[in-house]
Parts: C-alpha cells; sequence; structure tokens
C-alpha cells in the first residue's frame, strides 16, 4: 500500500513538472515515432533560414526595439520590447535572453532544424527578421511546443513607433530622478 502512494505522488510529480524542465533530455525522434518536418527533411527549411540570414545581413541593423511574445507550456511571460544595441540585447528578462536579438531567433530556428523537429513554421519579414517561430519537437508528446512571434520590430532604439527607453528590471541601483 505504502508502495503504491509512493509510485502515484511520483508520477503525478513528474506529469506536473514544467515542460522546459523535462526537455533537457529530449528523446530522439525515433523512439517517439516522430518523421522530421518534410521542410526539414528535404531542407527548404534550412534554405528559407539561409536566405533569411542573407536579407538581415544586408539590412545592417544593429540597434533596435523588438516587441516579442512566447507562448508555451512554461511561466507566462509578459509581451515585453526589447531593446538591442549592438547587437546585445539591453533588458531581456532572464526567461527570454535566449531569444532576446534577431540573431538568437536564428539560432533558435537554426536548432529546430538541427534536431530534426517534427513540426517547424516559421515566417520571415522583409528584412530577414524571424516575426513567428512555432516549433513541435514531438507530435506525440503534448506540451513540447513553443511559439515566438515577434509583433512590432523599430530600427533604432530611440524615436517614433515606440518606447524610447528600456523598462529595465527593477533591482539595486541608483534611483532614477
Amino acid at each position: 500500500m505504502r508502495l503504491g502512494l509512493i509510485l502515484t505522488v511520483a508520477l503525478c510529480a513528474l506529469a506536473c513538472a514544467p515542460a522546459a524542465a523535462r526537455s533537457q533530455a529530449p528523446r530522439p525522434p525515433e523512439l517517439l515515432g516522430d518523421e522530421p518536418d518534410p521542410a526539414v527533411a528535404n531542407g527548404s527549411a534550412q534554405r528559407r533560414l539561409d536566405a533569411a540570414r542573407r536579407r538581415w545581413r544586408r539590412a545592417d541593423i544593429h540597434n533596435y526595439r523588438l516587441d516579442l511574445d512566447r507562448t508555451c507550456f512554461c511561466p507566462p511571460d509578459d509581451r515585453v520590447v526589447i531593446f538591442v544595441r549592438n547587437d546585445r540585447s539591453v533588458n531581456a528578462p532572464a526567461t527570454l535572453r535566449g531569444v532576446a536579438t534577431v540573431l538568437r531567433l536564428f539560432r533558435v530556428v537554426q536548432g529546430a532544424i538541427d534536431d530534426g523537429v517534427a513540426d517547424l513554421s516559421v515566417s520571415y519579414g522583409r528584412r530577414g527578421i524571424p516575426r513567428r517561430i512555432r516549433i513541435d519537437g514531438h507530435l506525440m508528446l503534448s506540451d513540447d511546443e513553443v511559439t515566438y512571434r515577434v509583433e512590432r520590430f523599430w530600427r533604432g532604439t530611440r524615436g517614433r513607433g515606440g518606447p524610447d527607453a528600456p523598462q529595465l528590471p527593477p533591482g539595486p541601483g541608483p534611483v532614477p530622478r
């Protein structure tokens, strides 16, 4: 009886664990019966990513703001305007640092292609910016899907179209006047 209770509690804890904690050791697709997304398998996703990277390099933008949103089975994030100066994010929350620049968004897409995910959907803007990235690593697993959306993009870190100063997280330091 006691062993049954321990097993039940352990299974419940595993089922309730955040998807991010479980995804650290992904299962090989062949064990789950997943085939890679057709665009990944035939190389068209890689060609689209390479073309987007070329457009981004030609745009020669290193200072910008982007309105980023993440949807997943994970702790919720508010949509946030991330400031990027010299290709480095200034104010990204810890949960979004891995996707806080256009170059990092490219890395997320490249990682999904390299991993041979079961479903990958990416739409790019005219400058090559990944506007929407939807990744489902395994079709037979629930809660491993993630979607990133760049809702708005502003060239430069000052001017019309968006906030002029990054909203830095509260912390120690001088109090603004």
